[in-house]
């Protein structure tokens, strides 16, 4: 740092032409100034400047040394600007990431009261799988990741985990559909069948969720990014598709059909997940915090249960 300063003078100095007007523009006494000159021609072991007068000439190594400084300002000014940038932009931003079954579920619960107690924060909520949102988490990409928590074995140290609440998927198909009428389907009949898979952006085609049953890639039928188009999709085709708990009454109302299968989707613990960065910023913390306090009456207790098909 204290050669940076140097050659930051020996910079403006060059440019001033005079140790007079460089040591007016540093606002240092003009001894100081030249001082510190020959501190840097110390340090580097060659000379940097030769007087003729009141004329100042570089030397060769002076002309070099000159170029490097300018980079070396422009540099700094701009790593400056560029953290001074990031700062602006997490003091007024909350970046989430989430399932389908948190956007369209609790989340909306949860940032009801937070809309009106930070009216100028810009929150961006992006729709991903778990394992994705915990690597933006790592990378710094969002604040906040709300969805399936891993096993313990399968967790990274960086991450705090807090489950708030069990849940699972349910598959559904169209009222035409031949599964609708059946009191039981097989899992032969579901491996013969087309599906419809509610991706995420971003979402690798190959990603295979522990969570849903194990159908081929080649039974997929459609990949859709939106949760409505979804729906609407499975309504007019011959598929099967599955949806989170939270969406259950939605697929319900759309006219879709639960089905009744032998299979049984695990259930697991879904809930929040972030890194010790997003403490640093109030309304950051502050959004954590009022989801551990909301967890009591979401409950780690209160699940989706599994619907019986038959009631």
């Amino acid at each position: 740092m204290h050669l940076h300063k140097l050659m930051y003078q020996f910079k403006v100095l060059v440019e001033y032409e005079t140790f007079t007007a460089a040591s007016e523009y540093l606002c240092i006494s003009q001894p100081t100034l030249t001082q510190n000159i020959k501190r840097l021609e110390q340090a580097l072991d060659t000379p940097l400047l030769v007087r003729n007068g009141k004329v100042l000439t570089k030397t060769v190594f002076g002309e070099s040394l000159y170029k490097h400084a300018c980079l070396l300002d422009k540099s700094y000014s701009q790593a400056l600007d560029e953290l001074e940038h990031i700062k602006n932009h997490q003091r007024k931003t909350l970046m989430i990431e989430c399932g389908y079954g948190w956007s369209h579920g609790q989340l909306m619960i949860l940032l009801q009261d937070y809309i009106k107690q930070h009216p100028d924060i810009k929150i961006v909520i992006n729709n991903s799988n778990s394992v994705d949102s915990q690597s933006k988490l790592i990378k710094g990409q969002c604040d906040i990741a709300l969805g399936a928590i891993p096993s313990s074995d399968s967790r990274d140290k960086a991450i705090h985990y807090l489950p708030i609440y069990k849940t699972r998927f349910s598959l559904f198909c169209s009222s035409e559909h031949p599964f609708a009428q059946l009191t039981q389907v097989s899992n032969q009949q579901l491996e013969h069948s087309d599906w419809i898979v509610l991706k995420h952006s971003g979402e690798g085609k190959e990603h295979k969720d522990p969570l849903l049953f194990p159908f081929k890639p080649n039974s997929v039928r459609f990949e859709v990014h939106s949760v409505t188009n979804a729906i609407s999709l499975l309504s007019v085709s011959q598929c099967v598709m599955a949806l989170p708990e939270p969406l259950h009454d939605e697929a319900i109302r759309k006219g879709l059909v639960e089905l009744k299968t032998v299979f049984q989707c695990p259930v697991y613990d879904t809930g929040i997940m972030y890194t010790d960065d997003a403490l640093l910023l109030a309304h950051k913390k502050e959004m954590i915090e009022s989801i551990m306090k909301y967890q009591n009456k979401l409950g780690v207790n209160i699940w989706y249960p599994p619907h019986d098909p038959t009631g």
